[in-house]
């Protein structure tokens, strides 16, 4: 199969506003729409949140700020409930990926299961498609997972790769056969093929071998670099504040 001429750049900002959020929200810094556009420049072509029902991060009020002011296309990740239905059908996010939540978790640990949820998720799907939002699904690479993931209707399915990302020798070959085997019925069955979760440069260099890649999410990775890259130039700038510069 020929490579696709281009793999999408989701970057998930969520962290941005754990930094934020971490005071209670009492601080207006970081800015999200200042690190959405920010991710823009550098060459995001989508910017991807997750508003969870414990608002750990992301806010209700960032959610309509970034689909009103949305400077590239807009993926919200979240839960299969009907008070995020609500929401969707209200901001009307450019896509919407259906993720399992744990008020517990530290962050998403494995993928949706699609084949326990499938009545309660179809109806869901085609009303959000009815109005023009497109639908992915985060999954495990589970040929179980994709074929439930294209009889609801989903437009494309998203590889949880946290695990494949940890993993080490022997286990990580295998957990990368199911990505490759996976990905293949996807795009078989019509949907696209999208992957997430841990991808860091070295990973990200690995998963373009999937021919039939179409999109990555990367967030944590990213702000993480962000302050590496950053910190010292605003030390600086502080410094000179306190030298009277």
């Amino acid at each position: 199969m020929k490579r696709p001429s281009k793999i999408r750049l989701g970057v998930n900002i969520d962290h941005v506003a754990t930094l934020r959020q971490v005071r209670g929200g009492t601080t207006s810094y970081p800015d999200l729409m200042h690190f959405a556009l920010e991710a823009v420049r550098g060459g995001a072509e989508q910017i991807t949140i997750h508003l969870r029902e414990d608002r750990r991060h992301i806010q209700l009020a960032d959610l309509q700020l970034l689909a009103k002011k949305r400077p590239v296309a807009l993926n919200l990740e979240m839960a299969a409930s009907e008070e995020m239905l609500r929401f969707a059908k209200k901001y009307r996010p450019d896509w919407v990926c259906l993720v399992p939540e744990k008020r517990q978790e530290l962050t998403t640990e494995g993928g949706l299961d699609v084949v326990k949820g499938a009545k309660r998720m179809s109806p869901m799907i085609e009303k959000l498609q009815r109005i023009g939002i497109e639908i992915s699904m985060f999954i495990e690479p589970s040929r179980e997972q994709v074929l439930a993931s294209y009889e609801v209707g989903a437009d494309a399915v998203e590889f949880h790769t946290g695990h494949w990302v940890l993993l080490k020798g022997d286990k990580k070959k295998r957990e990368w056969k199911r990505l490759c085997e996976a990905a293949k019925l996807a795009h078989h069955l019509g949907l696209g093929v999208h992957a997430g979760h841990g991808l860091d440069p070295e990973h990200t260099r690995k998963i373009r071998a999937l021919p039939e890649l179409r999109e990555v999410n990367i967030g944590h990775f990213l702000v993480c670099d962000a302050l590496n890259e950053g910190l010292r130039k605003s030390v600086r700038r502080l410094k000179d504040v306190l030298e009277g510069k």
